[in-house]
Parts: structure tokens; sequence; C-alpha cells
């Protein structure tokens, strides 16, 4: 349906004149009288009487005059509505992120913009590794923080913040705290715990030098939750394999952390889909933290 057509009705129902309507609404006689005969068509009635140089509504006329007020009326809610969305919603900005985000320097640098622009709503949440470019695909996001993935094509673009490595958590009294550098053989030889989800982030580098097999059954444990898997260390129950910035174990004098004999070191920054037409609160994220990051750099 087209609303215009309406708007020419309600018109000339007021009117009862083409060449009025047609003045008013600075068209001709014949393009009114062309939407009318539509109008008609579309709904299958007579909305006029023509008699001679005179019309009047018919009966069916007045019942679609009536109508038409009601749903101009709405029309123009809608409109209004929208348009007052659509402007909230471009101050709006959504960031998933990994787990043990507020350990890395993306999140001071979300939080300084936070700061810096308050009129951006910002909704962010943790969510698994896994997950996280799926959520930018998936249109759920509209930025992702994790870790830099090797290959990622043209519809991506990347701001790098931060880098970390892969450590082995143990308790302080195991057998391996005696070595500042642990080897793949001597992690293999223990029972493995890691975070659900990220088995492929701790692994990505392990993967090209051991079999998988061997890494898949060392795995003893894949928890949710680091405050069980770090429980579960403390209590001689394995080794945790994490990166190192997502697990703090300072005031926890039964745990320490050692490096894993790799280069294991991988980058973290926010991701996002290459925009056609990106959102006011977008185009402010990005503009802010890529200006900062090369503050750094500089």
């Amino acid at each position: 349906m087209d609303i215009h057509k309406f708007n020419v009705f309600l018109d000339l129902a007021k009117t009862e004149n083409y060449s009025e309507t047609a003045r008013r609404l600075y068209t001709t006689q014949g393009n009114v009288s062309k939407q009318i005969l539509a109008l008609e068509k579309e709904l299958k009635t007579k909305l006029f009487i023509r008699e001679h140089r005179r019309i009047s509504l018919t009966e069916s006329g007045r019942i679609t005059e009536m109508y038409a007020k009601k749903i101009i009326h709405e029309f123009d809610a809608l409109q209004q509505t929208l348009n007052q969305h659509n402007i909230e919603s471009d101050n709006v900005l959504t960031i998933h992120t990994m787990s043990a985000f507020s350990n890395y320097e993306g999140f001071s640098l979300m939080s300084s913009f936070h700061q810096n622009f308050p009129e951006v709503t910002l909704h962010f949440s943790e969510i698994k590794d896994r997950k996280l470019v799926d959520s930018l695909l998936d249109n759920q996001a509209d930025i992702i923080f994790g870790q830099y993935i090797t290959g990622l094509n043209n519809k991506f673009e990347t701001l790098l913040t931060d880098q970390d490595s892969l450590v082995a958590v143990l308790p302080a009294n195991h057998s391996l705290s005696a070595k500042r550098v642990l080897s793949i053989n001597d992690i293999l030889q223990e029972d493995i715990l890691v975070l659900d989800g990220e088995e492929s982030l701790v692994f990505n580098k392990l993967s090209m030098m051991v079999e998988r097999q061997q890494l898949t059954t060392a795995v003893a444990y894949r928890g949710k939750r680091v405050d069980i898997i770090l429980n579960m260390v403390s209590n001689g129950m394995g080794i945790a394999l994490v990166m190192d910035k997502r697990v703090d174990i300072s005031n926890d004098n039964q745990l320490i952390k050692r490096k894993v004999r790799l280069n294991t070191t991988s980058n973290f920054g926010f991701i996002r889909l290459k925009q056609e037409h990106e959102s006011n609160a977008n185009k402010l994220f990005w503009k802010y933290i890529t200006q900062v990051v090369n503050q750094y750099i500089n």
C-alpha cells in the first residue's frame, strides 16, 4: 500500500476539486486522478461520485476517509518512533570480549573511551572465545576483543592493543616448580586443565610441535570458571595452561606461574567488520582507540 495515495485521497475528500488538490499538492490534475483510480482499484471500491464538474464521497469513500485518517496518523507515529530509535541506536555500542578482559590494556582503553564519550551507551559482555567472531558475523556485536587470528579475511579490521604469553600454573610445592621454564614433555606428563573454549587458543603453538592426540589425551578437565580450575591446581589435580594475563595469582602463595618453552606470544585487540554504514558510536570508538594506540607506538 502506497501511503501517498491516502494523502491524495484525503485532500481530494476535503477540497472536492481535482484542480484545487493538484494545486495544494504541487502536482497535476491528471496525476491526482491517476492516484485516485489506482486506490479505487486496490480497494476494489468506488470512492467518489463524479457528476459533471462536482465530486463527492460515496458511502465507501466516507468509510475509507475514516480509516485513512487513522492510517496516516499511525504511519506518522511510526516514522517518528523509528527516527527516535535510529538516533538512539546510533549512540549504542555493543562489545563482546573474551573472559578476563579486565586484565588487558584493551579494558583500560574501553573504560577511557566511556569516560570521554558518556553520550555513548556502552554494552559489553564476556563470551566464549570460539563464539566471538560469530557474534560479529551474526550482528550480535559491533566490535569484539580477543586473540588476533592469523589469516582473518579482508572483511575484518583489527586494532591490536595487547600481547600475552602461554604459562603453566602449578602448585608452589610441585616437583616442576624448580624449573623456570617448562618443556612440552614436562607438560605432557601432567593432567592439563584448560578453560572451556580456550583450548585452541592455548594449544595454537603447541599443536605444531606435538601430536594433537597427545594433547587431547593430556587434557583432564575443561571448565568454564578459572577460579575452579585454580582451586583444582591448588589441590594437586593437575596444572593449568592459560594465557598469562587471564590469571592473577599475586595474592595466592600456594600457586606459581612458569613459562612454557615455546614462542607462545599472541596478539590481542579489537576486531570489527569493515564498515559500509558505521554507527556514530562505532565510528567514535574506533577513531579514539586508533589515536590512543598510535600515541603508544609513537
